[in-house]
């Protein structure tokens, strides 16, 4: 089962935080969807927050069970939403069950990378138990007050996705909450990008509408992607926030759960003019701005 919080009422999004964080980073999403008439299912992905992981290494695929299980369950068809792995995550279940789900929304989704593959190989070999051998468990109290005074650090104080990235300090000296971290960043680096069961070619395949969001500031999943995206997948919408980056945002968290919500205000299964459109950029909510243009991506040169 997996552990949830939930905000507002009416229409369901399952959402998803990235590795390591938990469902109380989604609480300004939750506000802000709730405005709009969504109710936010936030859940604590397998191994990490209060739901507990299973004897099986954190692939997509096995992060994505429950999930799709929870979709099911629910009264209304869900959006899938997912931040980071939570975006990989809720690619994976949009794929494998795409009857379960009204929309996927993949934010700075982490996708696998078509170079370097034989780096990436050799991460192969790692085995995540050993994590459990870093005595870190002696340091919790020290490392308690470290994710104390981050939380209370001015700019990231209202920020609830930096809040939740603060607490995986003190998270971090529970020993299965550190295997649960090494085993899904292992998977997501062996996360296979071309070939039968590569993510590349099946995004292809996508039987749900579906609408990416970048971030112009990320250093860690470059919006280069989006070239990629549009040209495997050019009916997906895609939008970029030029001020935000892939967590750490302090006042621009506003503006990331803003542009999700206008996105999820609009039909997202209406078909695009012929030859798609322009890469969208959303407004910064959160400071003056002059109005947005269009972005333009190149495609990364590792995507």
């Amino acid at each position: 089962m997996l552990f949830r919080r939930e905000w507002g009422a009416g229409r369901p999004v399952i959402a998803m935080a990235p590795l390591g964080l938990e469902s109380s980073a989604f609480e300004g999403f939750g506000r802000t969807l709730a405005r709009s008439g969504w109710r936010t299912v936030a859940v604590d992905l397998p191994g990490f927050g209060r739901t507990p992981a299973p004897d099986a290494p954190l692939t997509p695929r096995v992060l994505a069970e429950p999930v799709i299980a929870l979709a099911r369950s629910l009264d209304a068809r869900p959006v899938v939403l997912g931040v980071s792995l939570g975006g990989r995550v809720a690619l994976e279940a949009a794929l494998v069950a795409p009857e379960a789900f009204a929309a996927v929304v993949p934010i700075a989704p982490a996708l696998p990378w078509v170079r370097y593959r034989a780096l990436l190989e050799s991460v192969r070999w790692l085995d995540p138990q050993l994590a459990a051998w870093v005595p870190l468990e002696r340091l919790w109290p020290v490392l308690r007050s470290l994710a104390g005074f981050l939380e209370r650090i001015p700019w990231l104080r209202d920020d609830e996705l930096a809040q939740a990235g603060a607490r995986l300090v003190y998270y971090m000296a529970c020993p299965a909450t550190r295997v649960s971290f090494l085993s899904a960043a292992r998977e997501l680096l062996l996360d296979p990008a071309d070939g039968v069961d590569g993510l590349w070619p099946r995004v292809e395949r996508l039987a749900v509408p579906a609408a990416f969001v970048w971030c112009e500031r990320d250093w860690l999943v470059s919006v280069r992607f989006a070239a990629r995206v549009a040209r495997i997948c050019p009916q997906a919408r895609q939008v970029v926030l030029p001020c935000a980056g892939h967590w750490l945002n302090g006042p621009h968290h506003r503006c990331l759960a803003e542009a999700v919500g206008a996105m999820l205000a609009k039909p997202l299964d209406r078909p695009l003019p012929p030859g798609g459109l322009p890469i969208d950029t959303a407004p910064c909510v959160s400071e003056p701005r002059g109005p947005a243009g269009a972005a333009v991506a190149k495609e990364a040169p590792h995507a």
